[in-house]
């Protein structure tokens, strides 16, 4: 009697949550996970359709092959607001596979895999009208469609940033310190974890390049990395410029050619620059001008020169 009470309360619970139903994770236009969560006598139970093969890096699913396997689940439990399902791994001696999903709405709900470094992958209702899973092309990336929001705040740091930049006669003994201050509330808001959308960590990026030493560079880099993979395709030339302004600040030859020096009264100058390691098809790949451009890019800044400055 025990067991059966302990049962019904757990498909109870399930059922409150609205987790009851089907459930797809979508990458590109293609379905790679149905999650099926059912209520039955005996307690919840569920099933985990998905391809027999593939590669993801939370991001993105690729070498995706086989048929569609779908696995039975061992145990479905409440854990607070959430449902933890248990599912055996078909390979011997594996560990069992522990989905843990969290409700967001009536109709999204985010999926943690137990020991998977990724973040939670998006969960939607399945349509009444949605059609199996399959095939997959296993030359192609297909890219999960996550919905990250972007931040305000954020929004509003980088646009002071770029407002204190407009003016052709700027006062750094003001924007030096309203720099320093607009870092430490990026900093806070990156540590708390309210940065999420790629708009995010590109403002970020902008903020932390705006900095004074080679770890600001290198944590404006990093921003604009993770905004490129966030969707910001954009992010590619602030990555490239604050790569370059980090291995200056290091002692270091820039590499790509991003960073001029720029003197009344003296030539503009990029050394120290290696011009050897990259090529200038890299060069484009990454969004940055030929050496031939920048060397005419150089010289107009020379003439164009009012006061020391650095770009």
């Amino acid at each position: 009697m025990a067991s059966l009470l302990s049962s019904l309360l757990t498909a109870v619970s399930a059922l409150a949550l609205g987790s009851t139903g089907s459930w797809d994770l979508r990458a590109g236009d293609q379905t790679f996970f149905r999650i099926e969560i059912r209520e039955t006598p005996d307690g919840a139970t569920a099933t985990w359709e998905r391809p027999e093969h593939f590669q993801t890096d939370g991001e993105n699913f690729s070498r995706v092959s086989g048929p569609v396997i779908r696995r039975q689940t061992r145990s479905v439990r409440s854990v607070g607001a959430d449902i933890e399902i248990v599912f055996d791994d078909p390979t011997p001696g594996s560990a069992p596979d522990i989905l843990r999903l969290h409700p967001v709405d009536t109709d999204h709900m985010e999926m943690t895999i137990a020991g998977a470094p990724f973040e939670p992958f998006p969960l939607i209702r399945t349509r009444a009208d949605a059609a199996s899973l399959g095939p997959w092309d296993s030359g192609r990336s297909y890219a999960i469609t996550f919905v990250r929001p972007s931040n305000a705040e954020m929004s509003a740091i980088f646009d002071a940033d770029q407002a204190d930049r407009e003016s052709a006669d700027i006062d750094w003994s003001i924007v030096g310190p309203a720099d320093d201050e607009r870092r430490g509330r990026a900093r806070r808001l990156l540590d708390s974890g309210a940065l999420q959308s790629g708009d995010d960590y590109y403002h970020a990026a902008f903020v932390f390049q705006h900095g004074s030493d080679a770890n600001d560079y290198l944590m404006a880099h990093l921003l604009a990395t993770i905004a490129i993979a966030r969707g910001r395709s954009d992010a590619v030339w602030i990555a490239s410029a604050t790569l370059d302004r980090y291995l200056q600040a290091i002692g270091k030859p820039q590499i790509l050619g991003t960073q001029y020096t720029i003197s009344a009264g003296a030539p503009a100058t990029q050394e120290p620059y290696d011009r050897a390691l990259i090529s200038d098809a890299m060069r484009k790949a990454l969004h940055v001008p030929s050496i031939k451009e920048q060397e005419e890019r150089r010289r107009q800044y020379g003439e164009a020169a009012p006061a020391p400055q650095k770009n």
